[in-house]
Parts: structure tokens; sequence; C-alpha cells
């Protein structure tokens, strides 16, 4: 069984073939929801998901449709993420529809040094891991102990894991953006969406089957999305572990792990 996960400010998400379990803490108590599978499976999925490329697509929208379920049922609880989702798709749309006044309203704006670009950006950047996603991060490095320690068979204790895992998203987006630039370097020029697609599909055949050499650059930038992390959620991932597995063999699922 092939198990994937999310992380989120208060719990963990894991996803089996059949069903999803979220551990998560609400009002300083640790809870679990069972969730079933969004789309199931039938020849044309599973023949899809047995070509390269295209069943790395497929992943994504899968995850997409998921998030925007989840999203859209508690607006309040995402409202950043989709206030900037909208941003996003109304700048996209400006450059796209209105090119020569968008074009003339990048050439106003003044150009940083691009020093000064990176030492801020970065700056934010672990300022907002320090703050604001520093309990995400850390249940973030849980998931991944939880999918690890599932991996392994259970050979060593859950906290003994590695935080770092190879089939994450922080992984696909650093290759996705090394393929897309390849493209750019070597000339290759195709409709973007088109060029888009086919570089997350490439990049999800490399984060499935690379080997640990080849994925070492993405654990770098996963060193940064994940923090080591505490009891309490090392609870919650080997709680959501423990659900998902029962639920995937038909038992009864267990209680809360204390």
């Amino acid at each position: 069984m092939k198990i994937g996960g999310r992380a989120y400010k208060n719990g963990v998400r894991l996803v089996g073939p059949n069903y999803s379990v979220k551990a998560y803490y609400q009002n300083g108590e640790l809870r679990y929801s069972i969730s079933k599978k969004l789309v199931k499976d039938n020849q044309v999925i599973a023949l899809i998901k047995k070509i390269p490329i295209l069943r790395g697509i497929y992943s994504l929208f899968t995850a997409l449709i998921s998030f925007f379920k989840e999203a859209t049922g508690n607006p309040k609880r995402y409202w950043l993420i989709l206030l900037l989702l909208l941003l996003d798709i109304i700048i996209e749309g400006y450059l796209i529809l209105m090119p020569e006044s968008s074009s003339a309203l990048l050439n106003s704006i003044p150009d940083l040094n691009i020093y000064w670009d990176i030492l801020i950006w970065t700056s934010i950047a672990f300022l907002l891991r320090a703050t604001l996603l520093k309990e995400t991060f850390k249940f973030h490095g849980a998931e991944h102990k939880a999918v690890n320690h599932y991996e392994n068979n259970f050979k060593n204790p859950l906290i003994e894991q590695s935080r770092l895992a190879n089939r994450c998203g922080t992984n696909l987006v650093v290759f996705y953006m090394i393929i897309l630039n390849l493209f750019i370097f070597l000339g290759i020029n195709i409709n973007e969406l088109l060029g888009n697609l086919l570089a997350i599909g490439i990049a999800y055949e490399i984060i499935t089957y690379g080997t640990d050499s080849l994925l070492s650059v993405a654990y770098l930038a996963q060193c940064f999305t994940t923090l080591e992390p505490d009891e309490k959620h090392l609870r919650a991932a080997e709680t959501a572990l423990r659900v998902l597995i029962s639920k995937e063999e038909e038992e009864t699922p267990p209680s809360i792990i204390v």
C-alpha cells in the first residue's frame, strides 16, 4: 500500500488507496476524522496510473480537487491561500488579456539589486518559518516520519525516522522549477499549459523513482519546509497512521494514542 499525506497548522492527514485520515488538535484535544477517497478507481484511472508522466498530472489534479473541497468547506481557515490564488488568477489574466498595458506597468517598476531581492525574500521566508508556519512545518516533519515508519515496515520507532520524504510536494515543486528552466535553457518552445503539465509529470517520475543522490537538491529545500516535530506532532501522525491502516484493512479503528 502506498500512502501520502498533508500537514496543517493543527494536525496531519494521511491518505491511502481508499481512505484518508486527519488527526488534529481541537481545543487542545487530539481527534481524528475519516474520509472516503473522492475519486474511485475505474479501468481508465487504473490505466492512467500506469502511464509515466500522465500519472503525475493525474495525481496533481486529484490533490487539487481534494484541497479545494476541503478549503471551500472551511473558507475561514484557508482564506489566505484562497486569497493568494485569486490574486494570482487576476494577475495572470491581466498579463494575458492586456499584454501591452501589463508590459508598461512592469517596466515602470524600479528594478532592485538582485542581492537585495534575495536578502528580502529570504528574510521573509525564515521569519514565516519561525512564526506563522512553525507548527505546520513541525506537523509536516511528523507526517513524513509516519510515512517513512510505514514504508520501513515499522523497523525503528517513529521518532527515529527521517523527517524528509522522497514523494514530498516540496520535491515536486523543486524539480518542476528545474525542468521549466531546463526547457528555457534548451530552447524548447511548446504551449505554456502543456509545458507546465509536462514538467509536473516529469518531476513526479523523478521524485517517485529517483535515487537519494538525485533527490539531494530537493532535500535541501525540504529541510526548510519541515521541522523536527515534538511529542504532540508525533502523536497526531501516529494516530493518523494507525487509523488509516485499520480502515484500509477493514478493521475497527483504534482509540486515540495517549
